[in-house]
């Protein structure tokens, strides 16, 4: 006799369709029956958490390693909204995270008696999640519960955004109702709007004398990597990348450049998008920190804006066309290629030469250490934290740099990095302030029990530092001076304690035989701050003068 579906059950079994193999999150007793329900399903392996922020960011870790929806699963209230932060991250910057929450069971929903964990109704947290959610349901019945199950689920496919699902403690093992006729799409595609965007497109590229291609988050979402640089080719145009989508193109490809930010970004992007007549923006979003501040001194007469699903080329707009069917379209054209300036690639100078000196270490001797380290043995992806760390980046060689470089929340890198390492099998260096770490660093005790081996490295200034130079002479970003290296080593790691540029060059040739996971404590000047974020507060400060 066939096994009829559950409504728990059908909700699993549309996740695996995905190709989904992990679920991230932390049990509670509304959610408890379908943790168990997770549990049995040998096609899911489950990781849990110490943090429900930790739960979110390391989904969101798993879902840019995959370029597909990635699972969040937590209880009701005190877990769902303790998770909100960084679901809020994964909506502002565009990761598809499939959220499920548990929920009062629907016989214990009595009008003017609470139950616990509740804020104010029964459907608050359902409302709280619609401000950071593409979709938000409850499958508060089994005849309908399929049907909001598939539709929130291809909404967050559609567009890469998170969905919520809250399923009620009594409706996990009731039957589902499957209906026999699947619904169409009702995410609509005007192939028309598609093919006049294009056209026009084109035609205000051939009028132009230094257009340039700039590539945003959902190149990334979507993997489109390959299919922009054909058409960088194709079109023979500049190709640039946005602090978000920070170097999803290799460094060797001939039509790339580097990362746009502005005064902190590489001098040759920054003057390729400053001086194109004809920008073409694919999948970007148009915010500060990812266009390095420069927001009111883009010429809107030059853009070309292509992000969820709208195209605008000057006050000319057209809706309902996904940035993978125009990237298609553009390919398709038969064009007649112009010879475009193009200029001298920059290049990362590699300091090879061990430094051994008494003072503290610099975030320019951090930076030369690591790529000292990666073309000594093997680059490594990087996962970042916000702040200085994440700044550092733009001048370390590294195939791939994974931060949360536009909402710019702390406490992203560790749970991320777990969330990718566990979903890849790839080892990830990890950067993270002190100031992150002392948020979600406990996250790393769970390296040893997931078996694996991250190289976490913590710039110890003993502040928020970047906070500081608003207000140099106060007192409240100061931190406590955690004993990082020797935490490491009672959740099951190695840890290094450096003062020195000797100390932390030993540390890294260490660190790359551990089998364990590795913490680097790089102790720095309090005052101490990198180039590049110097760079981008000054831009900050230019930017709120022209205001």
């Amino acid at each position: 006799m066939k096994h009829k579906l559950t409504v728990g059950e059908s909700l699993l079994q549309a996740i695996k369709e995905l190709g989904i193999k992990e679920v991230f999150g932390i049990p509670g007793d509304m959610v408890i029956r379908f943790f168990k329900v997770i549990e049995d399903d040998p096609d899911l392996d489950l990781y849990t958490f110490s943090h429900e922020p930790g739960v979110g960011f390391a989904a969101i870790g798993s879902a840019r390693a995959t370029k597909k929806p990635a699972v969040a699963c937590i209880t009701y209230g005190v877990g769902g909204l303790n998770m909100l932060n960084s679901v809020a991250c994964a909506y502002a910057e565009k990761t598809p995270l499939i959220v499920i929450s548990g929920g009062p069971a629907e016989g214990e929903k009595v009008k003017d008696i609470f139950l616990h964990h509740m804020v104010k109704d029964f459907d608050s947290q359902l409302k709280v999640y619609k401000e950071v959610t593409q979709m938000a349901v409850i499958l508060d019945s089994p005849k309908t519960a399929y049907k909001k199950i598939h539709s929130a689920i291809e909404a967050c496919q559609e567009f890469m955004l998170p969905i919520y699902i809250e399923i009620p403690l009594d409706m996990v093992d009731k039957e589902i109702f499957i209906p026999e006729e699947k619904e169409e799409s009702f995410y609509m595609v005007d192939e028309d709007a598609v093919k006049e965007a294009a056209d026009e497109i084109l035609l205000k590229i051939a009028m132009a004398k230094k257009p340039v291609i700039l590539a945003g988050v959902e190149t990334d979402r979507f993997d489109l990597k390959d299919s922009i640089s054909l058409l960088a080719k194709k079109l023979n145009m500049p190709l640039v990348t946005t602090f978000l989508a920070r170097d999803i193109i290799p460094a060797g490809d001939s039509n790339y450049f580097g990362t746009y930010l502005g005064l902190a970004g590489n001098p040759t992007a920054r003057k390729l998008v400053e001086e194109s007549d004809c920008l073409l923006m694919l999948g970007v979003i148009v915010a500060d920190t990812n266009l390095g501040i420069k927001l009111k001194r883009l010429e809107r007469e030059k853009l070309v804006l292509c992000v969820s699903r709208r195209v605008d080329i000057r006050y000319h707009v057209y809706e309902d066309v996904p940035l993978r069917l125009l990237v298609e379209e553009l390919l398709r054209r038969k064009v007649l290629k112009k010879s475009f300036p193009f200029p001298q690639k920059p290049k990362i100078v590699i300091n090879r030469t061990c430094k051994y000196t008494d003072t503290l270490v610099t975030t320019k001797e951090i930076i030369d250490a690591i790529n000292w380290f990666f073309s000594e043995y093997v680059e490594m992806p990087i996962i970042s934290d916000t702040g200085d760390c994440l700044f550092t980046t733009t001048k370390i060689k590294t195939p791939m740099v994974m931060a949360s470089a536009y909402y710019a929340t702390m406490g992203f890198g560790t749970p991320a990095a777990i969330g990718y390492a566990v979903t890849t099998g790839r080892r990830p260096l990890v950067l993270l302030g002190d100031g992150g770490f002392q948020m979600t660093g406990q996250e790393m005790c769970h390296c040893p029990r997931f078996g694996i081996n991250p190289i976490f490295i913590v710039f110890n200034n003993r502040r928020w530092g970047m906070q500081q130079l608003f207000y140099p002479t106060a007192g409240f970003n100061e931190l406590v001076n955690w004993p990082y290296s020797k935490m490491a080593e009672l959740w099951g790691g190695k840890g290094y304690f450096c003062d020195t540029c000797e100390k932390l060059y030993r540390s890294l040739e260490d660190a790359k035989d551990n089998r364990e996971f590795s913490l680097i404590e790089v102790l720095i000047e309090r005052e101490e701050l990198s180039e590049e974020l110097l760079a981008w507060l000054k831009e900050l400060r230019m930017e709120s003068i022209l205001s």
